[in-house]
């Protein structure tokens, strides 16, 4: 078996475009969730849009194909070591995860404009790192919730995901999970391509125009 097999179904795990096909589950086929509300193809948009019962698959869904994509690549690894093949497996889970989240992001199955990869990334995460995607997750709650802006909690724990990942690998010692070179270069170009897919975001917090949750908005 060739783990290299695995990168190019890791990219087709990721492009499953799960809001908009569960969206057109829900409205009919000719509804298109990035035609309304933030027009972005994600949970939050979702949620916002339909509600919450065809919110929570798209959660389950996302979180699924980021955690399968660097899962099975790892498996495929240990499969070709097992059968006397080469070892790739301190490189191949890793640009599986990150093809998931491209996959997410640019889906080969809706015309390329999918969703900002917060979820994938964290499913990705969940797989490679789950102490330090499970911190910057606990930030993500907090500040959404404290803020009533999901952007915010995944803009900066993006960041705390980059930065935890750093730290763990440049200070092993005083860190509580083992992090390689690889996986903290993963954590850096993951953390920068979300905020940069969160500069409409950006922007429209700036401007305070930015949707939030709820009547209270911390400017």
């Amino acid at each position: 078996m060739n783990s290299l097999l695995s990168l190019p179904i890791a990219y087709l795990l990721g492009s499953i475009p799960s809001a908009i096909w569960i969206a057109k589950l829900a409205k009919g086929k000719d509804f298109d969730i990035r035609d309304y509300g933030s027009k972005n193809a994600g949970l939050t948009n979702t949620f916002r849009v339909l509600g919450w019962k065809p919110a929570l698959p798209v959660v389950f869904m996302d979180l699924l194909k980021g955690f399968f994509g660097p899962f099975i690549a790892q498996k495929m690894c240990e499969a070709q070591v097992a059968a006397g093949g080469a070892d790739y497996s301190a490189w191949v889970p890793l640009v599986a995860g990150l093809l998931v989240i491209l996959g997410h992001s640019f889906t080969c199955f809706a015309g390329f404009r999918g969703g900002k990869g917060v979820l994938a990334a964290l499913g990705v995460f969940l797989a490679i790192s789950p102490l330090t995607v499970l911190c910057a997750f606990a930030l993500w709650i907090i500040l959404t919730v404290t803020t009533k802006y999901v952007s915010v909690g995944s803009i900066f724990g993006c960041g705390l995901l980059g930065a935890l990942s750093i730290f763990g690998y440049v200070c092993p010692e005083y860190y509580f999970e083992s992090i390689n070179l690889g996986q903290m270069i993963l954590a850096v170009i993951v953390a920068v391509f979300v905020i940069v897919k969160h500069k409409s975001n950006i922007k429209r917090l700036l401007n305070g125009t930015e949707n939030g949750f709820g009547s209270k908005r911390k400017k």
